[in-house]
Protein backbone atom coordinates (compact mmCIF):
# COMPACT_ATOMS: atom_id res chain seq x y z
CA UNK A 1 0.00 0.00 0.00
CA UNK A 2 1.36 3.38 -0.89
CA UNK A 3 1.38 6.25 1.55
CA UNK A 4 -1.54 8.65 1.90
CA UNK A 5 -2.14 11.25 -0.81
CA UNK A 6 -2.42 14.80 0.52
CA UNK A 7 -5.12 16.91 -1.11
CA UNK A 8 -3.46 20.31 -1.08
CA UNK A 9 -6.14 21.80 -3.30
CA UNK A 10 -8.65 21.53 -0.47
CA UNK A 11 -6.73 24.22 1.36
CA UNK A 12 -7.37 26.71 -1.41
CA UNK A 13 -10.73 28.02 -2.46
CA UNK A 14 -12.83 26.37 0.24
CA UNK A 15 -13.88 27.31 3.74
CA UNK A 16 -11.58 26.59 6.65
CA UNK A 17 -13.63 23.67 7.92
CA UNK A 18 -12.86 21.16 5.11
CA UNK A 19 -9.19 22.12 5.22
CA UNK A 20 -8.98 21.54 8.97
CA UNK A 21 -10.90 18.28 8.67
CA UNK A 22 -8.51 17.08 6.01
CA UNK A 23 -5.43 17.96 8.03
CA UNK A 24 -6.93 16.18 11.03
CA UNK A 25 -7.69 13.14 8.87
CA UNK A 26 -4.14 13.09 7.51
CA UNK A 27 -2.72 13.24 11.03
CA UNK A 28 -5.05 10.50 12.25
CA UNK A 29 -4.06 8.27 9.33
CA UNK A 30 -0.33 8.74 9.95
CA UNK A 31 -0.83 7.98 13.66
CA UNK A 32 -2.78 4.83 12.82
CA UNK A 33 -6.12 6.18 14.04
CA UNK A 34 -7.91 5.03 10.90
CA UNK A 35 -11.48 5.30 12.20
CA UNK A 36 -10.89 8.93 13.23
CA UNK A 37 -9.48 9.60 9.76
CA UNK A 38 -12.55 8.00 8.19
CA UNK A 39 -14.88 10.18 10.24
CA UNK A 40 -13.11 13.36 9.12
CA UNK A 41 -12.91 12.32 5.45
CA UNK A 42 -16.63 11.54 5.46
CA UNK A 43 -17.40 14.94 6.93
CA UNK A 44 -15.57 16.48 3.97
CA UNK A 45 -17.79 14.47 1.62
CA UNK A 46 -20.84 15.61 3.59
CA UNK A 47 -19.75 19.19 2.81
CA UNK A 48 -20.25 18.43 -0.88
CA UNK A 49 -16.63 17.82 -1.87
CA UNK A 50 -15.39 14.77 -3.73
CA UNK A 51 -12.29 13.71 -5.61
CA UNK A 52 -10.46 10.57 -6.61
CA UNK A 53 -7.80 11.28 -3.97
CA UNK A 54 -10.37 11.65 -1.20
CA UNK A 55 -12.03 8.34 -2.06
CA UNK A 56 -8.60 6.75 -2.42
CA UNK A 57 -7.66 7.84 1.11
CA UNK A 58 -10.92 6.43 2.46
CA UNK A 59 -10.20 3.17 0.68
CA UNK A 60 -6.75 3.08 2.30
CA UNK A 61 -8.24 3.60 5.76
CA UNK A 62 -10.79 0.83 5.34
CA UNK A 63 -8.14 -1.47 3.88
CA UNK A 64 -6.00 -0.94 6.98
CA UNK A 65 -9.04 -1.94 9.06
CA UNK A 66 -9.62 -5.03 6.87
CA UNK A 67 -13.04 -3.73 5.84
CA UNK A 68 -13.63 -5.65 2.64
CA UNK A 69 -16.79 -3.98 1.34
CA UNK A 70 -15.83 -0.43 2.25
CA UNK A 71 -12.30 -0.59 0.83
CA UNK A 72 -13.54 -2.03 -2.48
CA UNK A 73 -16.35 0.52 -2.60
CA UNK A 74 -14.15 3.60 -2.19
CA UNK A 75 -11.36 2.34 -4.45
CA UNK A 76 -14.00 1.72 -7.14
CA UNK A 77 -15.32 5.27 -6.69
CA UNK A 78 -11.77 6.63 -6.91
CA UNK A 79 -11.14 4.65 -10.09
CA UNK A 80 -14.34 6.02 -11.65
CA UNK A 81 -13.01 9.56 -11.26
CA UNK A 82 -9.42 8.66 -12.24
CA UNK A 83 -9.60 5.61 -14.53
CA UNK A 84 -5.93 5.97 -15.51
CA UNK A 85 -4.52 6.07 -11.98
CA UNK A 86 -2.27 3.03 -11.59
CA UNK A 87 -1.98 3.44 -7.81
CA UNK A 88 -5.74 3.35 -7.39
CA UNK A 89 -5.94 0.34 -9.70
CA UNK A 90 -3.20 -1.48 -7.78
CA UNK A 91 -4.77 -0.80 -4.39
CA UNK A 92 -8.15 -1.94 -5.72
CA UNK A 93 -6.44 -5.18 -6.75
CA UNK A 94 -5.20 -5.61 -3.17
CA UNK A 95 -8.71 -4.98 -1.84
CA UNK A 96 -10.19 -7.50 -4.28
CA UNK A 97 -7.88 -10.13 -2.81
CA UNK A 98 -9.76 -9.74 0.48
CA UNK A 99 -12.99 -10.91 -1.14
CA UNK A 100 -14.28 -14.45 -0.79
CA UNK A 101 -16.01 -14.61 -4.17
CA UNK A 102 -13.73 -15.33 -7.12
CA UNK A 103 -15.67 -14.46 -10.26
CA UNK A 104 -14.16 -14.59 -13.72
CA UNK A 105 -15.29 -12.02 -16.26
CA UNK A 106 -16.96 -13.13 -19.45
CA UNK A 107 -14.50 -13.14 -22.37
CA UNK A 108 -14.83 -10.14 -24.67
CA UNK A 109 -13.88 -9.60 -28.29
CA UNK A 110 -10.70 -7.71 -29.13
CA UNK A 111 -12.76 -4.88 -30.62
CA UNK A 112 -14.80 -4.55 -27.40
CA UNK A 113 -11.61 -4.57 -25.32
CA UNK A 114 -10.08 -1.84 -27.47
CA UNK A 115 -13.24 0.29 -27.28
CA UNK A 116 -13.39 -0.09 -23.50
CA UNK A 117 -9.69 0.77 -23.25
CA UNK A 118 -10.16 3.97 -25.27
CA UNK A 119 -13.32 5.13 -23.49
CA UNK A 120 -11.81 4.51 -20.05
CA UNK A 121 -8.52 6.27 -20.78
CA UNK A 122 -9.78 9.51 -19.20
CA UNK A 123 -12.56 10.54 -16.86
CA UNK A 124 -15.76 12.01 -18.32
CA UNK A 125 -14.66 15.48 -17.26
CA UNK A 126 -11.42 15.19 -19.24
CA UNK A 127 -13.26 13.82 -22.28
CA UNK A 128 -15.64 16.79 -22.05
CA UNK A 129 -12.71 19.24 -22.00
CA UNK A 130 -11.10 17.49 -24.97
CA UNK A 131 -14.38 17.53 -26.90
CA UNK A 132 -14.98 21.22 -26.19
CA UNK A 133 -11.38 22.02 -27.15
CA UNK A 134 -11.83 20.22 -30.47
CA UNK A 135 -15.04 22.13 -31.21
CA UNK A 136 -13.39 25.46 -30.39
CA UNK A 137 -10.42 24.53 -32.60
CA UNK A 138 -12.81 23.71 -35.43
CA UNK A 139 -14.49 27.12 -35.25
CA UNK A 140 -11.19 29.00 -34.99
CA UNK A 141 -9.70 27.13 -37.94
CA UNK A 142 -12.90 27.66 -39.93
CA UNK A 143 -12.66 31.41 -39.35
CA UNK A 144 -9.02 31.40 -40.39
CA UNK A 145 -10.02 29.53 -43.53
CA UNK A 146 -12.75 32.05 -44.34
CA UNK A 147 -10.51 35.08 -43.85
CA UNK A 148 -7.46 33.69 -45.64
CA UNK A 149 -6.68 34.91 -49.16
CA UNK A 150 -4.01 32.56 -50.44
CA UNK A 151 -5.40 29.31 -51.79
CA UNK A 152 -2.57 27.26 -50.30
CA UNK A 153 -3.24 28.67 -46.82
CA UNK A 154 -6.99 28.19 -47.26
CA UNK A 155 -6.43 24.53 -48.13
CA UNK A 156 -4.20 24.17 -45.08
CA UNK A 157 -6.79 25.64 -42.69
CA UNK A 158 -9.59 23.71 -44.37
CA UNK A 159 -7.75 20.43 -43.81
CA UNK A 160 -7.06 21.26 -40.17
CA UNK A 161 -10.65 22.37 -39.56
CA UNK A 162 -11.94 19.14 -41.10
CA UNK A 163 -9.64 17.09 -38.86
CA UNK A 164 -10.78 19.09 -35.81
CA UNK A 165 -14.40 18.53 -36.79
CA UNK A 166 -13.90 14.78 -37.08
CA UNK A 167 -12.05 14.67 -33.76
CA UNK A 168 -14.82 16.67 -32.06
CA UNK A 169 -17.38 14.12 -33.29
CA UNK A 170 -15.17 11.23 -32.14
CA UNK A 171 -14.59 12.67 -28.66
CA UNK A 172 -18.27 13.62 -28.30
CA UNK A 173 -19.27 10.06 -29.16
CA UNK A 174 -16.93 8.74 -26.46
CA UNK A 175 -18.48 11.11 -23.91
CA UNK A 176 -21.98 10.15 -25.03
CA UNK A 177 -21.10 6.44 -24.81
CA UNK A 178 -19.77 6.83 -21.27
CA UNK A 179 -22.87 8.76 -20.19
CA UNK A 180 -25.11 6.10 -21.73
CA UNK A 181 -23.29 3.42 -19.75
CA UNK A 182 -23.76 5.36 -16.52
CA UNK A 183 -27.46 5.92 -17.18
CA UNK A 184 -28.22 2.39 -18.32
CA UNK A 185 -25.74 0.36 -16.27
CA UNK A 186 -25.73 0.73 -12.49
CA UNK A 187 -23.20 -1.11 -10.36
CA UNK A 188 -22.75 -1.58 -6.66
CA UNK A 189 -20.75 -3.31 -3.95
CA UNK A 190 -22.25 -5.92 -1.63
CA UNK A 191 -22.01 -4.79 2.01
CA UNK A 192 -23.68 -7.80 3.63
CA UNK A 193 -21.35 -10.45 5.05
CA UNK A 194 -23.35 -13.07 3.18
CA UNK A 195 -26.02 -12.43 0.58
CA UNK A 196 -28.19 -15.31 -0.68
CA UNK A 197 -29.14 -15.06 -4.35
CA UNK A 198 -32.47 -16.44 -5.53
CA UNK A 199 -33.78 -17.36 -8.97
CA UNK A 200 -36.99 -15.38 -8.33
CA UNK A 201 -37.87 -12.47 -6.02
CA UNK A 202 -38.79 -14.82 -3.16
CA UNK A 203 -36.91 -17.00 -0.68
CA UNK A 204 -38.02 -20.35 -2.11
CA UNK A 205 -35.21 -21.06 -4.54
CA UNK A 206 -31.69 -20.10 -3.44
CA UNK A 207 -29.15 -20.62 -6.23
CA UNK A 208 -25.90 -19.37 -4.69
CA UNK A 209 -24.45 -17.08 -2.02
CA UNK A 210 -22.35 -13.95 -2.50
CA UNK A 211 -20.18 -12.18 0.06
CA UNK A 212 -19.11 -8.67 1.00
CA UNK A 213 -16.98 -6.67 -1.41
CA UNK A 214 -18.25 -8.33 -4.59
CA UNK A 215 -19.16 -5.93 -7.39
CA UNK A 216 -22.47 -6.51 -9.15
CA UNK A 217 -24.56 -4.89 -11.85
CA UNK A 218 -27.98 -3.67 -10.71
CA UNK A 219 -30.55 -4.63 -13.32
CA UNK A 220 -34.00 -4.22 -11.80
CA UNK A 221 -35.71 -3.26 -8.56
CA UNK A 222 -38.90 -4.83 -7.26
CA UNK A 223 -40.49 -4.13 -3.89
CA UNK A 224 -37.97 -5.44 -1.38
CA UNK A 225 -35.81 -7.08 -4.05
CA UNK A 226 -33.04 -6.26 -6.52
CA UNK A 227 -32.08 -8.22 -9.60
CA UNK A 228 -28.32 -8.41 -10.09
CA UNK A 229 -25.87 -9.66 -12.69
CA UNK A 230 -22.29 -10.80 -12.05
CA UNK A 231 -19.35 -10.20 -14.37
CA UNK A 232 -19.53 -13.87 -15.41
CA UNK A 233 -23.11 -13.39 -16.63
CA UNK A 234 -24.89 -15.11 -13.71
CA UNK A 235 -28.11 -13.39 -12.61
CA UNK A 236 -30.42 -13.58 -9.63
CA UNK A 237 -32.49 -11.73 -7.05
CA UNK A 238 -31.27 -10.46 -3.67
CA UNK A 239 -32.86 -8.67 -0.75
CA UNK A 240 -32.91 -4.91 -1.23
CA UNK A 241 -30.70 -2.70 0.95
CA UNK A 242 -27.65 -4.99 0.99
CA UNK A 243 -25.80 -3.29 -1.87
CA UNK A 244 -24.28 0.21 -1.98
CA UNK A 245 -24.63 1.80 -5.40
CA UNK A 246 -21.43 3.20 -6.89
Amino acid sequence: MKKLIFLLFLQIGFSQSPSILFENANTSYIEGNYQDAINDYKQIIDNGLESSELYFNLGNCYYKLNKVAESNFYYEKALTLSPNDKEVFNNLSFAKNLRIDLIEDLPQTQIKNKIDFITSTFSDRVWAYISIGSIISFFILSLLYLFSYKSSIKRFYFSLSLISFLFSIFFSLILWSNNEKKENISTGIIFAKELPVFSEPNIDDEIFILHEGTKVELIETLTGWQKIRLSNGAEGWVAEGKIEKL
